[in-house]
């Protein structure tokens, strides 16, 4: 649907000026942005104990120093193999949330709902792909493509040869969870990934200090927990599906929702002749999707040669790094949900028609942001030691290293909430391939161009608080970049 385009009867007139249903409707913009982020914050709350939990019981299994440093790097690194096997995931995911956004806003409920079936199923294809993908390049991308101590790479070798099976579930959690956020439900997500987050941190504790398990404790209890998860989403969906099955009977999806008022928004659920694979649709949520995968494919290419430089450091660097990262992640938990709420927004209210109020989301959002990650990147400057001794108590070196790390977030932070914003906003547009060009050229540029050419050169100068200064430089241009794309209004002509 194109911006602009005309619908007859009430419901089109009702929502002239970007009036949108169920529990948005009526609210001004600061409380629809708060309703939306809340779930999604408390998910990444739960996500950030889930993921720091794996990590210190990781480092915990051993009282010596020097272990500390290759737990924590073998660990490390099992995150970027990850993040590969994902990439296909979270193009599923962007391509739902950007098509069920617009029909929601829309009101064409049919044609949300058929889009969140199909992007299950093709969510179910991705997590089986990247889940081969996963086991085949693991070993290469671990003995290879980074410069680790054997024990390191047992730790990593370990962990992912288990931990790769997640991702037969987490396709079908993952798209199904970006559909209902797309619909403005933000709280079902909530609570599946609480019960994924909840059984990983319970099942990893109960393998590892119960069963006497290695790394591969914190593999099994993650893989256990997505896969109890999504069965409790599938009995969810079915719920509904049996609900909305007595009240179509005798009408259409959309003509039902007609009937109950402009303000009405029907749940999602599943449909089994939905369900059943529609290539056009598929393509269409690739279509979408795929910038960004793409994306974020070429960013792990530069993210994992910035960690084969720093792997050149030593054990202690990788360490500090995954640590540092870790410490990071915990200020953009707000910044995350008010992301997931802008792309929500931006695309239901371009789908209803207002691109100010679009343009208005994507403001209050960068604000926002930038108000909490600023005062946590404060916090960190002033308080590095606490955050790093969570993580790296008995390590002297990893505490000397990931210090100064810490302390360079208080640049980063503004700069981050800006560029992060604009882009998720943008997706939730469908204007993912001008947010690839930009991430392509500044991310290649800075973090791979200039550090070879430090790397090359001037090796003997080369730190990790270093390279994080040249992250922050690159975050400033993306930054600069994307504001000026803002203003030209294709992202608002984008059509899904």
């Amino acid at each position: 649907m194109s911006i602009g385009d005309g619908r007859e009867g009430k419901i089109r007139a009702a929502l002239a000026k970007g009036q949108l249903g169920g529990k948005l409707a009526g609210l001004s913009l600061p409380r629809q942005i708060i309703t939306i982020a809340l779930w999604p914050l408390l998910e990444q709350v739960m996500s950030f104990i889930c993921s720091s939990t794996s990590l210190i019981l990781a480092t915990g299994m051993s009282n010596d120093g020097v272990v500390k440093e290759q737990l924590a790097s073998g660990i490390g690194v099992t995150t970027y193999v990850m993040w590969l096997g994902f990439l296909m995931q979270g193009a599923v995911g962007m391509g739902a949330t950007a098509i069920v956004s617009r029909m929601t806003g829309a009101r064409r409920f049919g044609e949300a709902n058929y889009a969140a079936n199909q992007a299950a199923m093709l969510g179910f294809i991705a997590g089986i792909l990247s889940a081969a993908l996963m086991y085949a390049t693991t070993n290469f991308l671990v003995t290879r493509v980074v410069d680790l101590s054997d024990f390191a790479q047992e730790v990593a070798l370990r962990f992912m040869y288990t931990g790769c099976w997640v991702a037969v579930f987490s396709g079908v959690v993952f798209a199904m969870n970006a559909a209902l956020r797309g619909a403005g439900d933000t709280k079902t997500p909530f609570f599946i990934m609480l019960a994924v987050d909840g059984l990983n941190v319970v099942l990893s504790i109960f393998l590892v200090h119960v069963c006497g398990l290695f790394v591969e404790g914190l593999a099994f209890g993650m893989v256990l927990g997505m896969a109890i998860s999504a069965c409790i989403l599938v009995c969810w969906l079915l719920r509904h599906t049996a609900q909305m099955h007595t009240q179509l009977r005798h009408t259409s999806l959309d003509k039902y929702a007609a009937s109950q008022g402009c303000t009405y928004v029907p749940p999602l659920f599943l449909d089994v002749r939905s369900v059943l694979p529609d290539w056009g649709m598929m393509m269409r949520i690739l279509r979408i999707g795929l910038p960004q995968a793409v994306e974020v494919g070429g960013i792990w290419l530069i993210q994992i040669y910035v960690l084969h430089v720093i792997s050149r450091l030593g054990d202690a660097s990788v360490g500090a790094h995954t640590i540092a990262i870790r410490i990071e992640s915990l200020s953009f938990l707000p910044s995350f949900a008010i992301g997931v709420a802008g792309a929500s927004l931006v695309g239901q209210y371009l789908g209803s028609g207002s691109v100010r109020l679009a343009m208005a989301t994507i403001r209050k959002c960068i604000i926002y942001s930038a108000m909490f990650t600023g005062s946590m990147g404060l916090v960190f400057y002033l308080f590095p030691e606490f955050f790093v001794r969570i993580f790296a108590s008995d390590s002297p070196s990893l505490m000397v290293v990931a210090v100064p790390v810490v302390q360079v977030f208080l640049l980063a932070e503004p700069f981050y909430a800006g560029m992060l914003m604009i882009k998720m906003c943008l997706r939730g547009a469908g204007d993912t391939r001008r947010v690839m060009y930009v991430s392509y050229g500044c991310m290649g540029f800075i973090r791979v161009v200039c550090l070879m050419i430090w790397n090359t050169f001037w090796p003997q100068t080369l730190t990790l608080t270093g390279i994080w200064y040249l992250i922050v430089a690159d975050l400033l241009i993306e930054y600069i970049i994307l504001e000026g794309m803002l203003h030209d209004l294709t992202w608002a002509r984008r059509k899904v």
